[in-house]
């Protein structure tokens, strides 16, 4: 995001919760494997146009789309992963998608279709069964990026057209449970074998790949690029 770098770590958010002190080979290597990934999907978007109403619809609506490829893949989650706090219930942001899409109808802006608006079957990030760390970097991003949204939402809500009475924010999906949502997912990649980290990172990656090419196609598609 251009001007702001907003990580998946907390550093520099209204979320303080220091992950400095935190020294898990796995989540460190995929800290450093993934930083380039991560910038990638960063440096698309404009911070200071989420005031624009046309540009913050292609901006969430490419957030919906790569949420909505991200939701059809929780129901694979392990069940030992269940029991480490990280059910698709604990994940999940449906009700906040749902409510966005809603409310970018409601705001009118140009907002192209996605896939999933037009009916089209949207197909799973992985194949059946994934290996728990497959499915932790995933997790690292999805849940991570719940931080850059508390950002970009300090500024959207600025704008003129910003509703203050809405309950669910995609930018905002976990309400007051970020904070553990997110602190589960890095002591679990603490827990996690050494061995796992190539697995994890290759899903991370695959994660800002799907946020990154939903982004570009509505930016595009939106006329924002």
């Amino acid at each position: 995001m251009r001007g702001v770098r907003v990580n998946c770590d907390e550093g520099g958010m209204s979320v303080e919760m220091s992950t400095k002190h935190r020294g898990g080979v796995t989540l460190a290597a995929l800290r450093r494997a993934t930083a380039a990934d991560h910038a990638s999907v960063d440096a698309l978007i404009d911070l200071p146009r989420l005031v624009e109403s046309g540009y913050y619809a292609a901006v969430l609506g490419g957030l919906i789309e790569a949420a909505e490829t991200v939701e059809v893949t929780l129901p694979r989650i392990s069940r030992a992963l269940w029991r480490e706090g990280l059910s698709p219930s604990d994940v999940s942001k449906r009700r906040a998608i749902d409510a966005e899409s809603s409310f970018l109808d409601d705001l009118g802006g140009a907002r192209p279709d996605c896939r999933h608006a037009c009916g089209a079957e949207v197909e799973p990030l992985m194949a059946d069964s994934p290996a728990r760390a497959t499915m932790l970097g995933l997790l690292y991003v999805y849940v991570g990026s719940a931080l850059g949204g508390l950002h970009m939402l300090r500024i959207a809500r600025t704008a003129p057209w910003w509703r203050g009475d809405r309950q669910q924010l995609l930018l905002r999906p976990y309400g007051d449970h970020l904070k553990d949502r997110w602190r589960t997912v890095l002591d679990v990649l603490e827990r996690s074998n050494p061995d796992e980290t190539g697995a994890a990172v290759e899903a991370a990656r695959a994660g800002f790949d799907v946020h990154r090419r939903a982004l570009v196609e509505h930016l595009s598609a939106g006329g924002h690029r």
